[in-house]
């Protein structure tokens, strides 16, 4: 064999070698946040709904066009509480309805009153005194409906944020929504931060650090068996600037 085969045939190895040391190189993390910032850039909501619970709007937060991973965080496990929220929901819904019943009551006792008071509020004008009262204790229920209605919402979006990952997590595309009834476990979530050009609305391209975390359910059904979720994209926001003495 010619000394320039031997080379020829050294340099290829080399360039395998190298390729497939690459090739190993490359992250699990990194296809998935590239994924969603296609989708995300694309306005594929359709893509997006199979794999993630938010997006990074191009509109409002501009486009990703190249990124680079700069480090994975230890994943991090929390308690799947959806029977906690559940009732937390129904909770602040009950109260909700009972407080309700009880302004109505007030309103009915005081109709009159409270039908001058809102003209008068209206139009800016003062309330007479013999109505000073009752505009006091009027306005107090508007407000205590004001953080009713928050409570409630609160619940509402807490539990639908928990259920939605759990259920995406544990789906498969084109198959059935799981059934979490009766579902015990854990949502493990992991910190991938990236060094990425970002596109803003107005054409100027930046590099920002950005934080991408991705979750996971991993629960155990009522015969015990352990299901494991894929990881879905659930938050983005910019990586918090270092601290400086």
């Amino acid at each position: 064999m010619g000394r320039h085969v031997r080379t020829s045939l050294a340099l290829l190895l080399s360039a395998m070698t190298l390729a497939a040391a690459t090739a190993c190189s490359v992250i699990p993390e990194e296809k998935i946040v590239k994924d969603f910032f296609r989708a995300s850039r694309l306005r594929d909501n359709a893509a997006l709904g199979t794999f993630a619970t938010t997006s990074f709007d191009p509109n409002r937060q501009g486009q990703v066009t190249e990124f680079n991973v700069l480090s994975v965080s230890p994943e991090h496990s929390s308690p799947l509480s959806l029977e906690r929220y559940d009732a937390a929901f129904a909770e602040a819904t009950a109260a909700h309805k009972a407080f309700a019943r009880e302004k109505y009551n007030f309103q009915q006792a005081n109709l009159e009153a409270i039908r001058r008071i809102e003209k008068l509020e209206s139009s800016n004008a003062p309330v007479t005194r013999r109505d000073a009262n009752v505009q006091a204790t009027w306005s107090k229920w508007r407000d205590d409906e004001l953080r009713h209605l928050k409570a409630v919402s609160d619940a509402r979006v807490t539990l639908g944020r928990a259920k939605s990952v759990a259920e995406l997590s544990l789906s498969r595309p084109n198959g059935p929504m799981p059934d979490m009834t009766n579902l015990t476990g854990n949502v493990v979530d992991k910190d991938i931060t990236i060094d990425a050009a970002v596109k803003l609305p107005d054409g100027q391209t930046v590099r920002k650090n950005l934080v991408v975390t991705a979750s996971r359910t991993v629960v155990k059904n009522q015969k015990g068996e352990t299901l494991t979720g894929r990881w879905i994209i659930t938050k983005v926001r910019e990586a918090e600037a270092p601290k400086t003495s």
